[in-house]
């Protein structure tokens, strides 16, 4: 009888092969990387990625819910705060800031060719319209309460708000991704606390 593997060792494995799987799609690309690199990369059999993953498109799915769960994290700190335009102010930093980390380039360099996957691939543009989706939904009641706590201003709607603030974010994962930027976070941070006084 085959021993027993534990729920942990499986979760570990898992954990392991998207790391792999984040690196080598980072440098290869999407289309271009093989499942035979990714196994090789993650130091796991071909047989035994399969386990876990049986396509190239299920890893970018698995990678998505990691992403979702840093999101969540985040929403749920900002939503916790008293005031919701703090919670606004708490997301968009933390987006500059992940964008920022040396240890997010790989996962940046997958962001673009994920991205562009969208584009013709209906598999991966599932995975990230629930993704992009979840953001979306709870930036606009995060956007909806300060604007109904009075901290934005009539003259601004909530679309309008989200519409800046998101292309800011994402503005910065292509700078750093296509460009290498290096941006100046504590400033940039400044003028994303000027932006949000000012809509009051």
């Amino acid at each position: 009888m085959a021993p027993k593997v534990s729920a942990e060792y499986m979760r570990e494995r898992r954990g392991e092969i998207l790391d792999a799987a984040t690196k080598v799609f980072s440098q290869k690309g999407f289309h271009a990387a093989t499942l035979d690199e990714i196994a090789a990369e993650a130091d796991v059999s071909k047989g035994s990625l399969y386990i876990h993953f049986e396509s190239k498109e299920a890893m970018i799915d698995g990678l998505s819910q990691l992403w979702q769960q840093t999101d969540d994290e985040v929403f749920e700190a900002a939503e916790a705060m008293p005031r919701a335009i703090d919670g606004i102010a708490y997301v968009t930093k933390a987006t500059i800031r992940r964008s920022a980390r040396s240890d997010f380039s790989d996962s940046i360099r997958l962001g673009m060719f994920v991205w562009a996957e969208v584009l013709i691939n209906p598999a991966v543009r599932q995975s990230q319209s629930k993704l992009g989706g979840e953001w979306v939904r709870r930036f606009t009641a995060l956007t909806q309460s300060a604007k109904d706590q009075g901290d934005i201003s009539s003259e601004y709607s909530v679309d309008s708000v989200i519409s800046f603030l998101g292309s800011l974010g994402g503005g910065f994962f292509l700078s750093q991704g296509v460009w290498n930027a290096t941006p100046d976070v504590p400033n940039i941070e400044k003028l994303i606390d000027s932006f949000i006084s000012s809509i009051g």
